[in-house]
């Protein structure tokens, strides 16, 4: 499960390229991270400065040089504008398991463009990295994130009473899980 390839990754889907996410995304990047209704259900607080935005580029890059995890900027194929990221983190190479998070700009909602973008990480990761087990953690009340991971064929593993600190209040969470042998795609 270990992140072996040397260059990042690069996915297409029909619609989509995941690629590597890179300081000129930070423009892109900042309008999403900055909207409260994107970072709604996201731990972080809507970033006020573009600063904010450049300092989790480089954290998010750093996943995969460090071999934490590996996270994507979802573009557009037709004309190149970056919608978000997806990706895993929290990998646990022992247990051949991940988490999965990601978020778009609202704009593109509705659209079935995440949903496209995940079922291309997750074959990744299930086909390249090796994953038993992929997770996500999905605050109350997203019911938008919720239905993507249901369609995916995600499984309620339970509710993890007041789980995260979000926003100066506890959240409860949703976790949610898709094993290799339950995947539809």
């Amino acid at each position: 499960m270990a992140i072996t390839e040397k260059s990042f990754p690069m996915i297409e889907t029909e619609r989509l390229v995941l690629r590597e996410i890179v300081a000129d995304d930070a423009a892109a990047l900042h309008r999403y991270w900055s909207d409260e209704d994107v970072t709604e259900f996201m731990v972080l607080d809507p970033f006020a400065k573009i600063e904010d935005t450049q300092q989790m580029i480089v954290l998010l890059a750093g996943l995969y040089a460090d071999g934490a995890g590996v996270r994507w900027a979802v573009v557009r194929k037709e004309d190149g504008v970056v919608l978000g990221t997806c990706g895993f983190h929290n990998l646990k190479p022992e247990h051949f398991r991940a988490e999965m998070g990601y978020e778009m700009g609202k704009e593109y909602w509705g659209r079935g463009l995440m949903a496209e973008a995940l079922a291309a990480i997750l074959g990744y990761g299930f086909d390249a990295m090796n994953f038993n087990r992929v997770e996500a953690f999905v605050n109350a009340g997203n019911t938008r994130s919720l239905r993507i991971l249901e369609k995916l064929g995600f499984r309620l593993d339970g509710t993890l009473r007041e789980y995260e600190l979000a926003r100066g209040r506890f959240v409860d969470q949703h976790c949610l899980s898709l094993l290799r042998r339950e995947r539809r795609l």
